[in-house]
């Protein structure tokens, strides 16, 4: 059995996904992965899919030790996401196959690897398919590019964080394109917004990952259009509603 057939590969919808992340099992980590010589990875140069898990499987079980820092590790796991060699086999077969829901309408989400400690997975989008205003709550988030072209903004909560009237700092925006990577983590960047501009596919790394009680925490917004008058600050700041 390939690499690829070891991995679950589901397509859901929007609505979908939470629910299938809480129903999904967690795989099963392999001792011994296709580059990683003695349990280690390169430090320099592209790495594979399984070596890849390897060290984000490492780096996320940190996340039960005091001591964590969140900022660290999405710097971590960001640079590992930008070693990742998107051409892998493994990653090739499932880019490919997800072109199968081309032109249902909707962005698609995918499951690629779910383990106690995070989960993997695909998001495609078609052009000018978006993910309006929503957050990840209690968790860490790494975006990788993998093809396409796709804007992205991140925001934090200013004001109200726990009320349903609240105010969003716009504190990043940047359009990413293969190989680029935006992150979040529980306090900073944690709601964002994407975009595509082209047929794009992305890869996302949560820690941890979904379970009954984030998914029923996690909220979605709706957004004013313009920004509030502020007399200082550098960021843009919005007045929003919590669904």
């Amino acid at each position: 059995m390939d690499d690829y057939n070891r991995r679950h590969f589901i397509r859901t919808s929007i609505p979908g996904f939470l629910g299938l992340a809480l129903a999904l099992p967690g795989i099963t980590a392999f001792a011994t992965r296709a580059n990683a010589k003695d349990g280690r990875i390169p430090e320099n140069g592209p790495i594979n899919w399984d070596a890849f898990l390897t060290a984000v499987e490492r780096e996320t079980a940190q996340q039960h030790l005091d001591h964590w820092n969140q900022a660290a590790y999405v710097k971590k796991a960001a640079a590992l996401a930008s070693r990742l060699n998107l051409k892998d086999p493994a990653l090739a077969k499932a880019f490919e196959k997800s072109k199968s829901g081309l032109g249902n309408r909707r962005v698609d989400f995918y499951d690629l690897e779910k383990q106690l400690d995070f989960q993997v997975n695909l998001l495609q989008f078609e052009k000018n398919e978006q993910i309006k205003h929503h957050d990840h709550p209690d968790m860490t988030g790494v975006i990788l590019c993998a093809t396409g072209n796709i804007d992205v903004w991140n925001y934090d909560l200013i004001e109200n964080p726990s009320g349903k009237n609240v105010l969003l700092a716009e504190t990043g925006h940047a359009t990413l394109t293969q190989g680029q990577v935006s992150t979040l983590t529980s306090k900073k960047r944690n709601i964002h917004r994407l975009q595509a501009n082209h047929l794009t596919q992305l890869v996302d790394i949560f820690a941890p990952p979904y379970n009954k009680q984030r998914a029923q925490k996690s909220s979605w917004f709706n957004v004013d259009p313009e920004p509030v008058q502020q007399p200082s600050g550098p960021h843009k700041v919005y007045k929003a509603t919590r669904r």
